[in-house]
């Protein structure tokens, strides 16, 4: 099948090595799941920009483009899952025996790949790790425009309606005050 016991690898023993198809399968959904999350991560600087400049209309036109962006991206993370399990049943039957409660690292699965293939597996896993963690900084960003927005929202709202404490727009499951307090404009007249 794929294993070679001619030689030792870093201490790990002798040498078995991953077909070059679930190799080359795993560096290719990465490669996928990296244009993926570069995308979101554009959408999320759309959100960002339409944040900045209290644009509802783009703001709706990012999040719904990010939300197909993100089913796209979760079936191909489960893809990826699912050829994790393969290569872990691959190495099983090699005589490798991993953590049963746990999945291989990229970094495990590298020490297994041939070596024609260890960098761009690594480099691929590393390129997405970056975006990620790009993307994860923006939407933290994101979380933070929109939690001033609400802020400033139900202050707005506070300063119409004479309301000095109640919360408009807030957590969802939190109650509101049910009786009506007449403020400085009053709608109904």
């Amino acid at each position: 099948m794929g294993h070679a016991c001619d030689g030792t690898d870093a201490g790990i023993g002798p040498e078995v090595t991953l077909p070059v198809r679930l190799i080359d399968d795993l560096i290719e959904l990465l490669n996928e799941e990296h244009s993926r999350v570069v995308q979101l991560l554009d959408e999320a600087e759309c959100k960002k920009e339409a944040l900045l400049a209290d644009d509802l209309d783009a703001l709706e036109r990012a999040v719904a483009q990010e939300t197909v962006y993100l089913e796209q991206f979760e079936e191909q993370e489960k893809r990826r899952l699912e050829l994790m399990v393969d290569i872990q049943k691959e190495l099983q039957a090699m005589g490798i025996e991993g953590d049963t409660n746990s999945s291989y690292s990229l970094e495990d699965v590298a020490r297994f790949a041939p070596k024609s293939r260890r960098r761009a597996l690594l480099t691929q896993g590393q390129r997405l790790k970056d975006e990620l963690l790009a993307l994860q900084e923006v939407n933290i960003l994101n979380a933070d425009l929109l939690r001033h927005s609400i802020t400033l929202a139900n202050y707005s709202i506070s300063l119409l309606t004479g309301d000095t404490g109640q919360t408009i727009y807030g957590q969802p499951g939190k109650t509101e005050k049910s009786s009506y307090q007449q403020g400085r404009l009053d709608a109904r007249a």
